[in-house]
């Protein structure tokens, strides 16, 4: 594409992969220790994260229509097709079973050591408790999936593209830098966390570049992202029952 990527490109990544992530992660480092988060409060905590990401990914989406580009670039293909078939599973399996990995890991800590409640409250107290959260929950699932996907991968990854710097001309830059930039913006959550996200974000960019499609990437988000939430509901439902 001529002018790619330009100089709003360069503004665009800076605020947001940068300055916006980077100024809410220490807003909500702060407020995280001081918020109680009831279930009125996460509603909203819900609603103001999806409206948020919704507004980021317009602009971007509006920026490259500005700038007259083809959005299949950004993995807007027609129908649920894939690239590279075998490499592109295998890099889906390989992600799901890292995190089903971690799951069954976070089990097995929570069994021998704090009860869920406790361990919730600690690590993610944002998740849902109670049923009537889910449908909020649910939109914020699918605001994350569909439009952080569109900014950190279908976007991101294609702009870092073009910068190999590697004599393999394997698209490492394109991997790593998004990935880094996503899950700085989730440090609020603990540094281990962040790792984990750096991990899930590189398989996702990987999984984008050999599918060519972001309809997956989209796809595998969202599934995980409501899982976690379905997971915390159990596991305190268990509790309760026992």
């Amino acid at each position: 594409m001529p002018e790619f990527p330009g100089i709003s490109d360069h503004l665009l990544v800076w605020v947001f992969g940068l300055a916006i992530p980077f100024i809410s992660g220490v807003q909500s480092r702060k407020e995280m220790g001081d918020i109680i988060f009831t279930e009125s409060v996460r509603r909203r905590f819900y609603l103001a994260n999806s409206f948020f990401l919704a507004a980021a990914a317009a602009v971007i989406l509006f920026h490259w229509w500005w700038k007259d580009r083809p959005f299949s670039v950004m993995g807007f293909r027609p129908g649920f097709t894939v690239s590279h078939p075998v490499l592109t599973w295998s890099l889906v399996v390989l992600l799901m079973t890292l995190y089903l990995a971690d799951v069954i890991l976070a089990l097995q800590k929570i069994g021998k050591g704090k009860p869920p409640e406790a361990a919730l409250e600690e690590g993610t107290p944002f998740l849902p408790r109670k049923l009537r959260e889910l449908p909020a929950y649910l939109l914020m699932c699918l605001s994350a999936g569909v439009f952080e996907e569109i900014i950190y991968r279908g976007y991101m990854v294609t702009y870092f593209l073009p910068r190999y710097n590697f004599e393999t001309g394997l698209p490492v830059l394109a991997v790593i830098a998004p990935a880094f930039l996503f899950s700085l913006a989730h440090y609020y959550q603990g540094w281990q966390a962040v790792a984990k996200i750096f991990l899930l974000s590189v398989l996702l960019a990987a999984i984008f570049l050999s599918s060519g499609s972001i309809w997956l990437v989209m796809a595998i988000h969202t599934c995980i992202d409501l899982a976690g939430g379905l997971l915390a509901m159990w596991l305190l439902r268990k509790t309760e029952e026992s």
